[in-house]
């Protein structure tokens, strides 16, 4: 799957939105960057290298966060 970075962005912001909501009940930014550098090590996507991009919206996926727009992420796939 190659999508552009700022799409990566969008997945990874709604992905751990979407988590954090599930298991805390809510949702601030300052929470997102936390989970972010500690599922990553980086607490911002534009740090982060295209693989770790990649990486970490596979995680989501495979933790069940994206179910609500996966169908959508196949729409995005630039070739």
């Amino acid at each position: 799957m190659e999508l552009h970075r700022h799409t990566y962005y969008r997945l990874i912001h709604h992905g751990i939105k979407c988590l954090l909501v599930d298991r805390l009940g809510h949702f601030t930014e300052h929470e997102y960057h936390d989970y972010l550098n500690h599922m990553t090590g980086k607490s911002s996507c534009f740090a982060m290298s295209n693989d770790e991009l990649k990486v970490t919206v596979s995680n989501l996926r495979e933790e069940g966060y994206l179910e609500d727009i996966k169908l959508m992420i196949s729409s995005l796939e630039v070739y």
